[in-house]
């Protein structure tokens, strides 16, 4: 009985790993590393069937056949580093006889796995998983362990155990005891773990330790089915703790927030009145979220001793004014404890209510809720998970406010279709979607904060903080060439169009060092460029865009992206109809700087040029040569269109390998399109598009236009590909398709959808030109073993205006 059920409902079976990567060498020679090792090994349908699961020295392999007979076979590569979050859950009663595993990763959202309860141990796979996952450990504090509050075992009415019970409310319960349990009974934990403070809501527990957040849900009438979640301390990129209310408000909350999609963006837990210890929870996550400590930075704005009035427009419009920071880290050091030991306060805001704080080591906000403020949320992101952030000055007459914008790679609120009406009412309108934590908006007293000042302590805690662990060191000459300003009808198109031309960056360097001080002291403009009245300007450390807003252009916005939060890039050359060439920069952001798009006059712009400089600093690395650059060239960089023959070949979208040789050539000396490190290592042609796998990159070249003359020229780093699969021909197929997963959100941006479609990219090859498996490891190779950048090393980059 339990054979065939295992083989109805596909159940894996262990198998011996040695013999299994022995076969698969044998049958399959390519398609494992020279450097890898299968450690653990499954069959799917009681060891009967088709489909395998591997666990590899450097990731999970899955092998699914397909079709009749199977001859079509995918296989799915997540490596271990890109793994958030994992699960296993046990059997249940009676029928019920397969366990599973749930994996959450960057790169391929979400994966399970069923396996024979009987034949298959599962805390067996979880504690394999535990000697993969990196854990980040405690960073600037010593770890702590909460001892049981006194009145935990105070007895509370029978209307509180009520209420607690259908709120879900959990009561702390002793970390040791825990701890024992899911290193015996359970064997969940690691060796050396310690639970540092856990929590019991009815038959489920949620524990607190040196590596992870454990989360244990029980199933079921009986509880027998039990599921183990361990989410790591360094997927967790915001949290929030709030306290109880006022009269019937009993109970206190935690939440979590995430960069995983679907129910685990955002994990909630509430806590009974009295019975868990909230700060405690608060610092076990500072210690483990909030990263190194940093020094203090000087030059702060000084408002020691101040307390400026809002006036009736700040209590109006909530807009926050600057108060003495000294004296709330005085307070938020003891009464409550929300700050660590080494945590320093050096800038403080207050509006109506409402604080918000920036640290040394995070932002904070402390939100004020219900008629007597009695209920407090107290909301910390580290400063290490922001993305970018924009500051936008006030406006004319009425507009009294600063606006500062964060930007995160956390989810946001989608919005909802309006619900149909019927003859007796009309349709309901849809729900707009919300940026959430995916861009924190800030507002200031514009009187009372100066923006420069500002923007100046941002760039210093967000951007120098992410200064590149990569990128090849740079030498600039001969790139201050202004174009002439535009006259007459070209200066209207290119107002109406938003094309940008180049302005000379030696001035504007000087201009953002000195009187309008915004860039770092190391920091140098390289490239600058205008369109009507906004500015976009190429540092040696991020891209800052100027936009100049409203009718008199009083308003205006910086945006700063580091080119460590650009994931993917692409340019597109001009063609015969079209005036402009364009820049798109894709983010980890999942709001509207998701994607960046800039256009730029043609004939104005060495489009190439901006492309070769971001792949110097996003897919270069400091062992590269110098970087230099060449007189400007003001071409389209023209590819000769192919012909009707090979348009035609394009129909069913696939792919013919080339000679990678040639087109290594082409594009290091005809197009500049590659580093002088870079090496084209396989090339596909599909009419008249073109992919390029080189040893830093995958590049799509996409021909646009009857003439052929607009190229698309799309760059995803390999260090940014989280995950990928690739699928053999089948019996009556002539293509294999080759995926790859980025860490770029498949989202809907703010206005208009748009959709950001990097999130997969595919691509279908014709097998009689290219074996697939070959492909396969090509892609394992970059992505399991390849050059990866060293945190502790920061380029040297050297750059030399004229």
């Amino acid at each position: 009985m339990g054979v065939l059920y295992d083989f109805i409902f596909d159940n894996a079976y262990q198998k011996d790993a040695q013999q299994a990567e022995g076969d698969m060498r044998r049958k399959y020679p390519k398609l494992l590393h020279q450097n890898e090792r299968v450690e653990l090994a499954f069959k799917d349908r009681g060891g009967k069937g088709r489909d395998k699961e591997y666990f590899t020295t450097h990731r999970i392999l899955i092998k699914d056949g397909k079709g009749v007979g199977g001859k079509r076979k995918n296989y799915k590569s997540i490596p271990y580093d890109t793994i958030l979050a994992f699960a296993v859950q046990t059997a249940g009663k009676f029928l019920d006889k397969d366990a599973e595993l749930f994996i959450y990763s960057n790169g391929i959202p979400y994966v399970s796995i069923n396996f024979s309860a009987a034949n298959v141990d599962v805390f067996q796979i979880y504690q394999y998983l535990n000697t993969k996952i990196k854990w980040t450990h405690s960073r600037g504090e010593q770890d702590y362990i909460d001892p049981v509050p006194p009145n935990m075992d105070q007895k509370q009415s029978k209307l509180g155990n009520a209420i607690d019970w259908l709120g879900d409310n959990a009561k702390q319960v002793d970390a040791k005891e825990i701890e024992t349990q899911f290193k015996t009974e359970f064997p969940i934990l690691c060796g050396d773990e310690v639970v540092q403070i856990a929590f019991k809501s009815g038959r489920d527990t949620k524990c607190f330790t040196n590596r992870r957040i454990l989360m244990v849900d029980a199933k079921g009438v009986f509880g027998k089915k039990i599921e183990f979640l361990s989410i790591p301390y360094g997927s967790i990129h915001g949290f929030s703790v709030q306290t109880a209310g006022a009269l019937i408000d009993r109970d206190t909350e935690l939440k979590l927030y995430t960069n995983m999609v679907g129910s685990l963006y955002e994990i909630n837990q509430d806590f009974r009145h009295g019975k868990a210890n909230l700060w405690a929870i608060q610092k076990v996550l500072c210690n483990h979220v909030l990263g190194d400590d940093m020094a203090p930075l000087d030059d702060l704005p000084d408002y020691t001793g101040q307390n400026q009035g809002t006036g009736i427009l700040g209590i109006l419009t909530g807009n926050e004014r600057p108060i003495d920071a000294r004296a709330m880290d005085r307070v938020l050091h003891s009464d409550p404890p929300i700050l660590q030991g080494s945590e320093q306060v050096e800038i403080a805001f207050q509006g109506f209510r409402d604080i918000t704080l920036f640290t040394t080591k995070r932002l904070v906000t402390i939100d004020k809720k219900g008629l007597f403020a009695k209920k407090v949320e107290y909301f910390s992101i580290p400063w290490e998970k922001f993305v970018a952030f924009g500051i936008r000055s006030a406006g004319a007459f009425i507009d009294f406010d600063t606006e500062v914008l964060l930007y995160t790679e956390m989810g946001f609120y989608p919005g909802e279709a309006g619900e149909p009406g019927d003859e007796n009412s009309p349709p309901k309108p849809p729900i707009p979607p919300r940026p959430e934590q995916s861009c924190l908006e800030l507002d200031f007293n514009k009187n009372s904060v100066d923006l420069f000042k500002l923007k100046y302590y941002l760039s210093r805690r967000i951007v120098e903080f992410r200064k590149l662990e990569f990128g090849a060191p740079i030498e600039l000459k001969a790139l201050t060439g202004a174009s002439p300003d535009p006259k007459g009808f070209e200066r209207l198109f290119q107002w109406l169009g938003g094309d940008q031309r180049e302005l000379d960056p030696t001035e504007l360097d000087r201009e953002f060092h000195t009187n309008t001080k915004i860039l770092l002291d190391d920091e140098k403009v390289l490239m600058a460029f205008k369109a009507g009245r906004d500015v976009n300007l190429f540092t040696n450390i991020r891209v800052l865009s100027i936009d100049v807003q409203g009718l008199i252009g009083c308003k205006i916005e910086y945006t700063s992206v580091p080119y460590t939060s650009i994931h993917a890039y692409s340019v597109e050359s001009a063609g015969i109809w079209d005036r402009d060439s364009e820049l798109n920069l894709y983010t980890r952001n999942r709001w509207h700087l998701a994607k960046i798009e800039m256009d730029f006059r043609s004939g104005k712009t060495d489009i190439m040029q901006i492309q070769k400089m971001l792949s110097g600093f996003i897919v270069g690395l400091p062992s590269d040569p110098m970087m230099k650059f060449g007189p400007k060239d003001y071409s389209n960089h023209e590819r000769k269109a192919l012909g009707l023959n090979s348009l035609a070949a394009g129909i069913f979208a696939n792919s013919k390998e080339v000679d990678a040789g040639e087109l290594d050539s082409k594009y290091h000396y005809d197009i500049p399109l590659l580093l002088e490190e870079e090496k084209v290592l396989k090339a596909f042609q599909q009419a008249r598009d073109m992919f390029l796998y080189t040893n830093r990159r995958v590049i799509e070249i996409d021909t646009k236009g009857i003439s052929g003359q607009r190229v698309k020229y799309k760059s995803i780093p390999w260090r940014y590909v989280d995950g990928y699969e690739f699928e053999t021909a089948g019996r009556l197929d002539r293509d294999a398709e080759v995926y790859t997963y980025t860490t770029i959100s498949q989202i809907y941006q703010q206005g208009p959808p748009r959709q950001v479609d990097l999130l997969r990219t595919k691509q279908s090859i014709l097998v009689k030109s290219t074996d697939i498996y070959d492909m396969g490891y090509l892609v394992a190779e970059h992505t399991l073993f390849g050059e990866k950048p060293n945190d502790d090393e920061e380029p040297e980059i050297e750059v030399i205006l004229y």
